[in-house]
């Protein structure tokens, strides 16, 4: 899911319920001028009525000569005495004038007048509520766009100075480095939530400050005097097997315990490594050519490929550079490479493919695909190699979470592939 700021969702929401409200003004404004131009047009018929038949009264009961028609009143005389409530209607009347269907409101009254029963019939024009709403309407909306630019520029940025402190302290947050001394400069606020905020974020980095300090320092210290007594023992035991007067077999135990004691000492020094990577000690970054990196490296390995007759072939570009600490990029393609011959197979074949951000290296090998929930797993190795650890991939994998780098593994046509893609900010 794509993110959002907050200060845009927040901004949008308001947004939208400022508009959901506006657009509900606007239906009740309509109904409410609806129904006042109805009631004040009955209000109008009901006058008219009153007025007609006082003015009917006074006479001597007899009609106007002059037929007033639609645009007045008319009265038609009822056989019987029937009774009716009055009726008020709405009606379209062409007008010849205009050549237009205009509205009308119509009263029906039955009345009494000297004890005859008339059908009492008043047309007024109506006035135009569409129209009404339309030209008020006009207004409100160029009120109503000015209003809302207002709101939302004005919320944007009362809420920009609200939400400063925060993005204050996520800014401080993304530039803190856990392995430097320095700490945190948060700007003090008034809001309360803020303030408890920046406490607890300057209470939990300087936790982990110490935290990162005596974990490096114990490792440091802790392979150090590992170094050292494996040194001595290995020194002794150099000097041990070297005495004329072992047998055979004491000078096949001896010998165990060097290879045993040398083991242990590459185990102390990868493990030694994979902290130092974890807790980001490669800070210092340069341009690594890495077409002279791979040759470089490749000599390393031209015994390995002598014993087995490898056949190694290159597919590079003219010039592929990676900005990174130059040490861990040696490591990761020492690895990688020296993964691609350790577990390869007489006249096999070994490919490195070189381009503007990515390597990739095939082998073949006769061990099955490793299992993808495992393949960067520390200790997990499928060949039998004594002096594979299973901790080379391990490291490959954290060098490149460490730089933002994406690796792949894949097995196709009996070739095992190890594909990295370089990142461009790297």
């Amino acid at each position: 899911m794509k993110s959002i700021k907050l200060l845009t969702l927040t901004s949008r929401w308001y947004l939208l319920i400022f508009l959901a409200l506006t657009l509900f003004f606007f239906a009740a404004f309509f109904v409410s001028i609806q129904r006042e131009v109805r009631h004040s047009t009955n209000e109008i018929l009901h006058n008219r009525k009153a007025h007609i038949l006082e003015k009917f009264g006074k006479s001597d009961g007899t009609l106007p000569s002059e037929n007033f028609g639609y645009s007045d009143f008319q009265m038609t005389l009822l056989t019987g005495n029937p009774s009716r409530a009055d009726r008020y209607i709405d009606t379209l009347i062409f007008e010849t004038v205009d050549q237009h269907l205009d509205e009308f409101r119509k009263l029906n009254s039955i009345v009494q007048v000297n004890g005859k029963s008339y059908l009492l019939e008043i047309i007024i024009a109506k006035l135009e509520t569409h129209e009404i709403v339309e030209s008020v309407a006009k207004s409100l909306i160029v009120v109503f766009i000015i209003m809302t630019a207002i709101f939302y520029f004005s919320l944007r940025y009362f809420s920009r100075k609200l939400w400063a402190p925060f993005y204050n302290t996520l800014q401080q947050l993304n530039a803190f480095e856990v392995d430097q001394s320095k700490e945190l400069e948060l700007t003090p606020g008034r809001i309360e939530e803020f303030v408890a905020l920046d406490k607890s974020i300057k209470d939990l980095t300087e936790r982990t400050q110490k935290t990162f300090i005596n974990q490096k320092q114990f490792i440091e210290n802790a392979s150090h005097e590992m170094q050292t007594p494996l040194a001595i023992t290995q020194s002794k035991l150099e000097l041990l097997i070297g005495d004329p007067n072992l047998t055979q077999h004491q000078s096949e135990i001896v010998q165990t315990l060097i290879n045993s004691t040398q083991r242990l000492a590459r185990l102390n020094k990868t493990l030694l490594l994979l902290s130092k990577i974890e807790n980001q000690q490669f800070l210092e970054k340069e341009n690594v050519n890495l077409k002279v990196l791979v040759t470089e490296i490749l000599s390393y390995f031209e015994e390995q490929q002598e014993n087995l007759k490898i056949k190694v072939t290159r597919e590079e570009s003219n010039e592929v550079s990676v900005v990174a600490n130059r040490v861990l990029v040696d490591l990761l393609l020492t690895n990688l490479i020296k993964n691609a011959f350790f577990h390869n197979q007489n006249n096999g074949n070994v490919h490195i493919k070189l381009s503007d951000n990515r390597f990739s290296i095939s082998n073949t090998s006769s061990i099955e695909a490793i299992p993808a929930e495992k393949i960067f797993q520390r200790f997990f190795k499928q060949s039998t190699n004594k002096d594979s650890w299973g901790l080379g991939l391990a490291i490959v994998k954290k060098i490149c979470d460490l730089n933002q780098w994406g690796i792949s593994y894949s097995k196709n046509e009996g070739l095992h592939s190890f594909v990295v893609v370089f990142s461009e900010k790297n």
